[in-house]
Formats: C-alpha cells, structure tokens, sequence
C-alpha cells in the first residue's frame, strides 16, 4: 500500500498537532449528508483517509447503522480509536479492505487529493453499492479576509518546495469528475465554519501542513517560534485569548452509476 511520502512520513510525525490544530466540521455538513440518504439508520458509511477522525467524530452521531474509518498512517489511526462505536482499519483508498457492494456512503475529508485519483475512484465504486454516495469535503481558510492571516501563511509557505505534495485548492484531483468515471455528475455546496482560534492552534495548525511536516524537528522549532512572534506582535490579536479564523467547508458529492455485466466479472 504506497501512500504520499508527505504524508506518510510527515503526518507520522505530527498526528497530535493536526488534532489540537486543523478545524473541525459543521454540524449542517452531517444533516446535509443525512438529507441527501432515504434512511441514514439503515446505512454503511465508510470514512475514507480519516486521519486523527476530526469527520468521523462528526459521523459517528449520525446515527448510521455502521461507522468504519479507514487510515494508513498508525499515529493518526490510533486517534481514531478513541471515537466511539465505529470500526477502524488500516488501508488506503487504492486497496480498500472491504467487500464488493458493501457500502452506502463514501466519505473523504480533507483527503481525496492525496489519493491516486483513478484507482482510487475505482476502488471506492466496487465497495459503494448501486447509487451509493460518494461525499468529499474539505476545510478552506479564508486568508484573504484578514491581512494577518496572508501574512502570517508567508511566514511557512516560503517553506513550500518547488515539487509541493498534492493540495486541494489545485483542483488537479476534480479532473478526473470530468470524464465518464462510473459516477454521476460532481455537485457542490459551501458552508461557513469560522472557527475559535489561539496561538498555540494556529502553531499546530501550521506544523500540520504537509511539507512543513516533514521538515526536521529543529525547523519545525524555528519555523513555529517565528509565527509566536508575529502572532504576540500582530495588533488585532495580541491582546486576545481566542480570535476568529474564518473557514468555509466545500462539499462535492456524486453517485454511482450502476455496475455493467463487465465490470461485475472483473
């Protein structure tokens, strides 16, 4: 099972700083996944690259028949056992450990553009039953609203190598939602999720970007000591305990396609 070496070896190594520092979800992601399901009582959910299980907390009070998280790298996976009545496994998204058709919902949070797109889609269609629910999210921080926050991101992204591990806002992973894949088409909606923030959150939160994470202890040190020091001397937010960071959560959701006599031979 070949994972991302950012995220295989960087992630290895800050597990507990993603936790305390990436956002988590709204509640109006979990009912907008519930309204587009007849019955979410009577579903499967797999949660696909569920990291430390900032969504698979999420899902786990929805009230699915079934919850498994599915992660490779072990920090993050042994978070996810700390998350009640849900089954957790180690896999990727290229090689699910799960039977043919035995799925409902398909969840990918923060995730989707870390995976090998086409084995992955093809992997996640054999698991999702007929007309199952393919549900990708991502957190996006709205940098342009505050000028801190472009200039406190300048502070760790000059770190950014010129071959940057694989990223979200690239749009590099929807092409593949261009071309006949087995689903129907991609749909989206946006939701608000500012979030409360400190200092010690905005650190972590840095130290859990991908190619930051992967850098060795000592520059992490460095890098981490420079943005204490912007943020103790930014004057919107010296002086406060908790200051807003404003995100908005990006859903895509799509169907499966019923399977040809072809494909069910394969």
């Amino acid at each position: 099972m070949e994972i991302h070496e950012h995220a295989e070896n960087g992630y290895a190594k800050v597990a507990n700083a993603y936790d305390r520092g990436r956002p988590g979800y709204p509640i109006e992601v979990a009912n907008f996944l519930c309204s587009l399901q007849t019955n979410i009582l009577d579903k499967t959910v797999l949660d696909l690259g569920a990291g430390t299980g900032k969504f698979t907390s999420l899902l786990s009070t929805i009230g699915a028949e079934k919850i498994i998280a599915i992660e490779p790298v072990e920090s993050m996976r042994d978070k996810l056992f700390l998350i009640r009545d849900i089954a957790v496994m180690e896999g990727t998204a290229e090689n699910i450990p799960l039977d043919d058709n035995s799925v409902d919902i398909v969840t990918c949070a923060q995730a989707f553009h870390w995976f090998d797109g086409p084995t992955a889609l093809k992997e996640i269609r054999r698991v999702l039953k007929p007309n199952g629910l393919l549900f990708l999210v991502w957190n996006v921080r709205n940098d342009d609203k505050y000028p801190w926050l472009q200039q406190m991101a300048h502070i760790y992204e000059r770190r950014m190598p010129s071959t940057a591990s694989p990223r979200y806002k690239h749009m590099e992973w929807k092409k593949l939602f261009e071309i006949d894949n087995g689903f129907s088409a991609l749909e989206h909606r946006q939701f608000s999720n500012d979030q409360c923030g400190t200092m010690d959150s905005q650190i972590d939160c840095m130290l859990s970007v991908s190619y930051i994470a992967v850098l060795p202890d000592e520059e992490h040190k460095i890098i981490a000591d420079k943005i204490r020091v912007f943020l103790q001397n930014e004057p919107e937010i010296k002086e406060k305990s908790l200051f807003v960071i404003p995100y908005c959560t990006d859903v895509y959701w799509c169907t499966s396609l019923k399977k040809s006599e072809s494909e069910h031979e394969q």
